[in-house]
């Protein structure tokens, strides 16, 4: 009996002591309407946990950038496998990402092409992710190399328009991962690292 309860001890040991060693370090972002003015862009308030071992390009006052910020997972090889950008959509009166939202998304596709991705499939609507419906775009686009150095080979595309409680500035979360990194659009919820930033997303008033 002291020999089974021994073993019971060191296995709980065990997976106290991977659980501890994969624990993921995070810095938390905020975006509040007082800085979103300074980088020109709408207002908006929402925190999100970004890990610490992921390259954060973090918009700075003065300097144009296109969304609130960027996160990469970068290889050796100086390319990028994961990624998740913070754009957004801006909802007025009586329209609604459900209703008005495709065109946007597709505004969206229309750039990954012309930025020199091969587009071989591509999915605009309401669809279902992580347990709820969302307006989206799900795309798989090749990008050859010799067109851009942080983005080589065939990349899935989940961008997915997270409704604003508060406001009607809406992000967009535009993820994307190389294809050895992921094996359907869901595993953007959890399998990724990039899955922290998407499940820590929070708008706040």
């Amino acid at each position: 009996m002291k020999k089974i309860t021994s073993i019971i001890m060191l296995l709980c040991v065990h997976i106290c002591f991977v659980q501890c060693k994969e624990k993921i370090e995070v810095e938390t972002y905020e975006v509040t309407p007082e800085f979103a003015k300074k980088i020109d862009k709408p207002e908006v308030h929402f925190i999100v946990d970004i890990p610490k071992n992921l390259k954060f390009d973090k918009p700075v006052e003065g300097k144009k950038t296109y969304s609130y910020g960027m996160i990469q997972e970068v290889g050796e090889d100086s390319v990028t496998r994961e990624m998740c950008s913070f754009g957004y959509i801006k909802m007025e009166g009586n329209m609604s990402l459900k209703k008005d939202g495709g065109s946007f998304m597709d505004q969206i596709l229309q750039m990954l092409k012309s930025g020199g991705y091969k587009i071989e499939e591509k999915n605009i609507g309401v669809q279902e992710f992580d347990g709820k419906e969302y307006m989206t775009l799900r795309a798989i686009g090749t990008m050859k190399e010799g067109i851009s150095k942080e983005f080589v080979g065939r990349y899935f595309f989940n961008v997915v328009a997270k409704p604003n409680p508060y406001g009607d500035t809406n992000i967009i979360m535009l993820m994307a991962a190389r294809e050895d990194q992921v094996k359907t659009y869901e595993d953007f919820k959890d399998k990724l690292t990039i899955s922290t930033v998407w499940n820590s997303f929070k708008y706040l008033k």
